[in-house]
C-alpha cells in the first residue's frame, strides 16, 4: 500500500457515522478515490470490509495525538501520510446534507502532513500495505502501525531541534524546514523499516494459505475485544477507566517498536537499499503481488 499525502480535497464525514456497535475510526481517515478493494466492485467512495476497519481502528487506538490519512497512490492503491494532531477543536462546516465537512492543509507549517514509507508513484504498494486476506506482515494494517512508530522518531528528532534553536523563534534553515530536517535525520531508520516490511511481505506472500488462517482466525478476537473495549469506553467513568489502565500498564511495556526491530535486524543503509530494489524487482517481476483482484478484494 502507499503512504503518502493529504490532498487538499475535503474530507466527509456523515453525522451519524458512530452508531452502536460500529467502532470509530478515531485518528484514521481515508481518501474516497484510493482503491481498497471496493472501488474494484464499484463501491464509492472507498469503503474497508469489516475485518480491515476493526483491525484498524485497533491500532489507532494506540495513537491519539496523531493523525494518519490513507489516501490514492500508485495505481490507484493506498498511500500514507501522518501528521501530529493540532490540539486546537477541528473546525467543521455543516452541508446541505447534513454532513460534517472538514478541510485539512497538508502544508500547514505547525502541522504538516508528511509522507512516509511509500511514496507518490512507487510500486512498492503492490507488495506492501494493500488491504487484503493477510493480516500481519505485508497488509494495510501492519504499514499504518509501522508508519505510526516512524512517525513517532520523526517527531522525537523534530522536538530535539526544536529544543535547541527555542520554540519561540521564527527558524529558517535556508530552504529545508524541521520536519524535513528531521525526515532527513530518521531516513536510515526508514529504510530499515521498508526492509522489515518487504522482508516480511515476501516471506507471507508465499504462503497465502497460512496467511489466510492466521486472517481469519485473528478476526473473531479482534472483534470482541474491540467491542469490549467499545463499550467499557462508553459506559465507564474516566476515573475507573484509569484504575483499569494502570493494572494494565505492566503488559503495555512489552509491546513491540517496529522502528526499533527493524533497525536491530537491518542496520546498514546501503545493504538495506540495495535489498529493498532487489526484492521488490524480483516479486514484481514473479508474480508475487496483490495485484490481482481475488487477492485484493476478499
Amino acid at each position: 500500500m502507499k503512504i503518502s499525502s493529504v490532498s487538499n480535497t475535503a474530507n466527509i464525514l456523515p453525522r451519524k457515522n458512530n452508531k452502536a456497535g460500529k467502532p470509530s475510526f478515531k485518528s484514521i481517515y481515508i481518501d474516497a478515490l484510493a482503491d481498497v478493494g471496493s472501488l474494484k466492485s464499484g463501491i464509492y467512495p472507498a469503503k474497508f470490509l469489516a475485518k480491515d476497519a476493526l483491525l484498524l481502528n485497533e491500532i489507532a487506538q494506540d495513537y491519539p495525538n496523531q493523525d494518519c490519512f490513507i489516501r490514492k497512490g500508485y495505481g490507484s492503491r493506498p498511500r500514507l501520510e501522518y501528521r501530529e494532531k493540532p490540539p486546537e477543536v477541528q473546525v467543521f462546516t455543516p452541508t446541505i446534507n447534513d454532513e460534517y465537512k472538514t478541510v485539512i492543509d497538508p502544508n500547514d507549517k505547525k502541522y504538516p502532513c508528511e509522507p512516509l514509507i511509500i511514496y507518490e508513484d512507487d510500486p512498492i504498494n503492490f507488495i506492501i500495505g494493500v488491504p487484503s486476506f493477510i493480516s500481519t506482515n505485508p497488509s494495510l494494517q501492519y504499514t499504518v502501525k509501522a508508519g505510526y512508530e516512524l512517525h513517532k522518531k520523526l517527531m522525537e528528532k523534530q522536538f530535539q531541534i526544536m529544543d535547541v534553536i527555542g520554540r519561540t523563534d521564527t527558524v529558517d534553515f535556508g530552504g529545508e524546514s524541521v520536519t524535513q530536517k528531521a525526515h532527513a535525520a530518521i531516513k536510515e531508520t526508514e529504510y530499515s523499516v521498508i526492509r522489515l516490511l518487504l522482508e516480511s511481505a515476501y516471506a507471507v506472500l508465499i504462503d497465502r494459505a497460512s496467511a489466510r488462517q492466521i486472517y481469519e482466525s485473528n478476526y473473531p478476537k479482534i472483534q470482541t475485544r474491540l467491542d469490549a473495549k467499545r463499550r467499557l469506553d462508553l459506559t465507564t467513568s474516566v476515573a475507573e477507566q484509569c484504575k483499569l489502565e494502570a493494572d494494565s500498564s505492566k503488559a503495555d511495556k512489552q509491546k513491540t517498536d517496529i522502528c526499533e526491530l527493524a533497525v536491530k535486524n537491518y542496520p546498514s543503509k546501503s545493504e538495506n537499499i540495495e535489498r529493498i530494489n532487489e526484492l521488490l524487482t524480483y516479486m514484481m517481476e514473479n508474480g508475487i503481488t496483490l495485484e490481482n483482484p481475488e487477492d485484493f478484494d476478499v
